[in-house]
């Protein structure tokens, strides 16, 4: 009888991975032309193209190995010697035995000077025979070969339930150690011992398979998914655990809902996925910009809310970096939103983690993928506005009603004037396009998985475009049985061209203007903009409002501020650029069962470079004269800025793994982490009117250039533990504590601990639990409890400076020296506590599944900036630990799962709420109330007690609509006019003044839902995404001007509701234009405060795939087309461009103003059709 050993694998391919590496552009030409794009995508492609070649012909290198052994049986050392060789070995099982175990140490070496090595002192003979087989048998014994045909060689295919193969299958035979694992086709070739051995196939996420091979010489095998969601495996920090014994409240995102949206940033597409997470895109589809993203509501005043960024075990430093991540490169996220589970991560976990897992490679043959999509964008909803014979009427209407005259031409001959929709002039129809290629495969020993992308998105507003280049290279390798190393890289570069967006028509928000010079705001100033100036003069020149229609009596009829769009667009320069280099590599040893050291060493590069320059010709604010013809110098100004970070880390983990006695499972974790930030930045500008040429668009037109460096660093030390531990599976325990030390500190509390603890109990593992388990499969109950740390804060805010200051005296300027900041030694952690409860349930098999959390979470010593006296001459304030703050809600989310015949359907739905309440503010009943928008002032205040986001403004009852109605009801104290709202008087004192003003609105929702679903059928699939938002206020300041002046466009649900002294009687919402009083420009009210909820079906994708006997004729592995539709639809009361929108996303921290809206980028709706090819 004689014993066949096989493991044939994939070949390593580490060395093509690094000349591909080589191959690539340096990132600093990625921009430069659109030549080296399209050169840089054959590149891309030659070089998988090589991996390939290189992988088919590496078997002729493979039959070197080495071989380090001590009193090793001969059989484990066929095993050894097939997977680094290929070769398989035959034996007599009676001679096994008789020829004991081994003892080698040889290192690349042949395959025959090992074996010769190995049975030097024994009887028997070594025959190499075709197909790779190597007979090993006594000498002088009859030939063999009627003993080898015994082994039976089987071959067969592995595919999932869609008919789709399983690369990387594990396929070993029962009676006999031989193993394959299955090509890119899914195909597989074994040799068995007889007709009564047994193949056994094994795959990550599928139901193992074993059959019995009886007579049958092809064997094919559909694996089954597992569907049991509770035994999937989650990222916990640190380490991994199957979700069943997960005691923490934890969310996972599949990497296949990412990839399937056509966004720009991972951030996007996780709107509606997930409970407790709030993904509001503020800036709607302004391209390459990431949304806001919280977890559990707001976790600090003073700071922001942002999470830990966690991507492949290296925690991000700044969050902005998280948004260069390739969508496509994402194989999931974990979320982890409890204290408990965060506490691992101790003093930046406070506002939750985002864990980041991208793919990587597994063993079997080089599989390629490439995928590819073109599409779309347009403004999803645009605003209706007057056209020109509506805006004449309302102007004529505006004019009488304020007693002035308007432009004679208004009567004799309107036609003559243009008609412009304004939108139109600054929105487009814009291109959307994404390229990927990848390659992933390996052996048994090593694995690897190489992608590249190019991502391009050009905006909706003229001026804007987003281009995003990727790279990743990830790779592990099994060097020994105890000694493994893992490899990642990912250098990337994006290209950002900006326009101002957000604020009003005068002034855009800082965060897309130049220096200290304000720029118009082209959406709102769009939106003002009376339809019946024309988009360019007569001379060719942008048409100005203020240079349009005079009128003799009374001058300029249109706002004077009010300047061309279009010309902003078009004239003004704002670019960014960001390169970035992310590399972690690690090395991990396990000296005995169980126990591993680990360590690991990564960096982060970051480099931005940016330039803007405002031209001679563009009218403004600070130079309204300024055009094509007329160009002012004293308008030019320019800067660039460029800025560089470093950030490193190293850790080091030691972990255990034991199960004791077959009932206890033990883990243990013990971590020492070391992590610095170093960043410089440098820019320079010239001084305003010191520019001498309009030809060079660069600071160095200026006659006196500026400078400008300032330098930054902070470290973090760490050390922490976890323990976790469960019964059987039912009882579950788990404890952390992390000690984190941070130079950001004074030096008297710079250290800070951060315990967790929680529990779990899995009741249907109890005896009395089972005559109802065929229903009801799982319900676990859990709770935790657990501290984190807020550490979001500038570096040496505890501290004194010395800062460089100069100052004009005479023609001189005089350079010297001064004190910045003031010290607090005694500044340390803010510290963030939280309780959860939660419950998991599973039923008929988990077909069904349920989980529900209330939490209850409380920051106290939270980071503020405190006044300080004047007396103190050269700092107005100083940061320190004051207020306490408490978010607490609720989660809820479902699983569906139905197999109807052909058609599966799964569908997934969430919903929570969270209310965020000020509970001190370290003395002060308040902060200092903060205006809406420019003119709508204190209309947001911090006060304790009050949840936080609420709007106060004043209260319209009515309109004065005569005389008698003004002696009936309170007036402004500077009086009323007839036509004017009628105000509540909230005090009832008689008056109506700002003690009148009340609660009108909220700016954080009541609770926010998802919905996610996917249906199959035959090689047809379909997926939904659902985002709704429900209970939240929006202040509308782009009607500002809308309802009450002349001189602007406004719409028609305005002027057919506004009061007309023609027809007093008439039941109307808004007053005569420009009435005394309340008015619409120096005060908020009710009426510009919106219902904003929404629902949206943020994504549909409907998909095909090519049958499998086509794909084997064509030899593919995958082929699937498909069509996207993002934004589709969104059905909401809000009458503007996006119900999500916030102007304060960018210049301000939207905790203390949500919910504003002025000028801001309108939401896109997107079209794509795309194709994805494997082979």
């Amino acid at each position: 009888m004689y014993e066949n050993f096989t493991e044939l694998t994939s070949r390593n391919t580490t060395s093509c991975a690094l000349r591909f590496l080589a191959l690539v552009h340096p990132l600093s030409r990625f921009y430069k032309t659109e030549k080296t794009k399209w050169v840089l995508r054959m590149k891309l492609t030659i070089a998988f193209l090589l991996i390939a070649f290189l992988q088919v012909n590496a078997a002729s290198y493979a039959q070197k190995a080495s071989l380090n052994v001590k009193n090793t049986p001969i059989k484990e050392v066929f095993s050894l010697l097939t997977k680094q060789t290929g070769y398989n070995f035959i034996c007599d099982a009676g001679l096994i035995k008789e020829l004991g175990p081994v003892t080698i140490n040889m290192r690349q070496a042949s395959l025959k000077e090992i074996l010769d090595k190995c049975f030097s002192e024994r009887d028997v003979e070594i025959l190499f025979r075709s197909g790779q087989t190597v007979v090993i048998r006594k000498k002088n014994t009859a030939p063999v070969e009627i003993q080898v045909s015994a082994a039976i060689p089987i071959t067969g295919k592995v595919t999932d339930e869609k008919g789709l193969p399983l690369p990387g299958v594990s396929v070993k035979t029962k009676n006999t150690s031989n193993t394959f694992v299955t090509d890119a086709n899914g195909n597989y070739k074994i040799l068995v011992a007889d007709q009564n051995d047994y193949l056994m196939f094994s795959y990550v996420g599928f139901t193992t398979y074993e059959i019995q091979v009886k007579d049958s010489k092809t064997i094919n095998v559909i694996l089954k998914e597992q569907k049991n969601a509770l035994e999937e495996v989650l990222v916990i920090g640190y380490g991994e655990q199957s979700k069943k014994k997960v005691s923490t409240a934890i969310s996972r995102v599949e990497g296949k809902f990412i990839g399937i949206q056509p966004v720009s940033t991972p951030g996007e597409a996780l709107a509606g996925l997930v409970s407790g997470v709030q993904v509001q895109s503020g800036r709607g589809g302004y391209p390459g910009e990431a949304p806001t993203i919280r977890i559990r509501g707001i976790g600090s005043l003073g700071t922001d809310s942002d999470p830990l960024y966690v991507v492949d075990g290296y925690p991000l430093q700044e969050s902005t970096q998280f948004n260069l991540i390739n969508p496509a490169d994402i194989e999931s996220i974990d979320i982890l939103k409890d204290a408990a589970s965060a506490a691992i991560y101790g003093s930046r976990a406070a506002n939750g983690v985002v864990i980041v897992t991208t793919k990587r490679g597994k063993a079997g043959k080089t599989s390629f993928t490439v995928s590819a999509y073109t599409g779309v964008q347009n403004v999803a909803k645009k605003v209706d506005l007057l056209n020109r014979d509506q805006y004449i009427e309302y102007a004529k209407y505006a004019a009488r009603m304020r007693s002035i005259t308007y432009p004679t031409i208004f009567d004799t001959n309107p036609q003559s004037l243009p008609d412009v929709d304004w939108q139109d002039v600054i929105f487009r129809q814009a291109p959307i396009s994404d390229f990927q290629i990848s390659a992933r495969g390996g052996s048994e020993k090593t694995r690897y998985s190489i992608s590249g992308g190019y991502f391009k998105q050009d905006g909706t507003m003229i001026g804007t475009t987003y281009d995003r280049y990727n790279i990743r290279f990830n790779m592990d390798a099994d060097l020994s049985p105890k000694l493994r190393i893992g490899i990642s890289m990912a250098p990337s570069f994006s290209q950002q061209f900006r326009q101002p967006a957000g604020g009003q028509f005068s002034e855009a928000s800082a965060g897309e203007t130049t220096g200290a010079r304000a720029l118009p705001s082209p959406i709102h100033s769009a939106v003002l903009m009376p339809p019946v100036v024309p988009v360019y003069a007569a001379d060719g020149d942008y048409a100005q409002g203020y240079r349009g229609l005079k009128n003799s009596a009374n001058g300029v009829f249109f706002q004077a501020a009010l300047y061309n769009p279009l010309g902003v667009l078009e004239l003004y320069k704002n670019r960014l650029r960001k390169y970035r280099i992310l590399g972690n590599n690690f090395i991990e040893y396990e000296p005995i069962k169980d126990l591993k050291f680990k360590t690991s060493i990564g960096a982060t590069l970051n480099m931005n470079d940016q330039y803007a320059y405002i031209p001679a010709t563009l009218a403004n604010g600070s130079a309204p004269a300024a055009s094509l013809a007329n160009p002012i110098m004293t308008q030019i100004f320019s800067s660039e800025t460029q800025s560089t970070v470093l950030d490193w880390l190293w850790e080091n983990t030691i972990s255990y793994n034991k199960t004791i006695g077959g009932n206890h499972n033990l883990s243990a974790l013990l971590l020492y982490s070391l992590q610095k930030y170093q960043a410089k930045s440098t820019g320079v500008n010239g001084r305003s009117g010191t520019y001498t040429t309009a030809l060079l668009e660069n600071p160095l037109a200026s006659s006196d250039l500026v400078g400008s460096l300032a330098y930054s660093q902070n470290s973090f030390l760490s050390l922490g533990g976890r323990i976790n531990y469960d019964y059987k599976g039912k009882y579950i325990l788990s404890a952390a504590l992390r000690q984190d030390g941070s130079s950001r500190f004074g030096p008297n509390n710079r250290f800070a601990m951060f315990p967790s603890v929680s529990g779990a109990w899995r009741i249907t593992q109890e005896n009395f639990m089972q005559p109802v388990k065929n229903v009801l499969n799982e319900l676990k109950v859990r709770a935790s409890y657990g501290e984190t740390g807020n550490a979001n804060i500038g570096d040496f805010t505890w501290s004194n400076n010395i800062i460089n200051r100069d100052y004009g005296f005479g023609s001189q300027r005089t350079y010297g020296s001064a004190q910045s900041g003031f010290a607090n030694y005694n500044l340390t952690w803010e510290k963030n506590r939280q309780v959860d409860f939660g419950l998991e349930a599973g039923f008929l098999n988990d077909k069904y599944s349920l989980s529900v959390d209330y939490y209850s979470r409380h920051t106290e010593g939270m980071l503020f900036q405190k006044d300080l006296p004047s007396i103190i001459g050269y700092a107005t304030s100083f940061r320190t630990n004051l207020g306490k703050l408490s978010n607490r809600g609720f989660e809820i989310s479902g699983k569906a799962n139905f197999n109807l015949g052909a058609l599966k359907w799964t569908v997934d739905a969430n919903v929570s709420a969270n209310r965020t309440k000020v509970d001190d503010l370290g003395g002060p009943s308040s902060l200092p109330a903060k205006a809406a928008i420019f003119g709508w002032d204190n209309v947001f205040q911090v006060k304790v007690g009050d949840p936080l986001g609420l709007m106060r403004g004043y209260q319209v009852e009515g309109i004065f609509k005569n005389t008698a109605d003004l002696g009936k009801y309170p007036q402004w104290v500077t009086g009323n006019k007839v036509g004017d709202w009628i105000i509540k008087d909230q005090n009832n004192d008689g008056k109506i003044d700002e003690q009148d003003m009340a609660v009108v609105g909220h700016g954080f929702p009541d609770f926010v839902y998802g919905l996610s679903s996917t249906f199959q059928y035959k090689n047809f699939d379909l997926s939904l995404i659902v985002q709704g938002v429900q209970g939240v206020n929006v202040i509308n300041g782009n009607i500002r001007h809308q309802f009450g002046v002349h001189n602007v466009n406004s719409s028609p649900t305005y002027f057919n509701n506004m009061f007309d002294s023609q027809n007093p009687d008439r039941d109307v919402e808004y007053p005569a234009p420009l009435a005394s009083g309340v008015t619409p420009l120096n005060n908020l009210t009710n009426k510009a405060v919106s219902d904003a909820s929404f629902l949206r079906i943020r994504n549909l994708t409907i998909g095909y795939r090519l049958p499998a006997g086509l794909l084997k004729s064509i030899k593919m592995r995958t082929v699937r087309f498909y069509a996207t539709g993002q934004n589709l639809l969104t059905f909401t009361k809000y009458n503007w461009y996006n119900p999500e929108t916030s102007v304060t996303s960018v210049t301000d921290d939207s905790v203390y103003r949500p919910g504003v809206d002025q000028g801001t980028y309108p939401a896109n709706r997107v079209f794509i059709f795309g194709i994805n090819v494997g082979f």
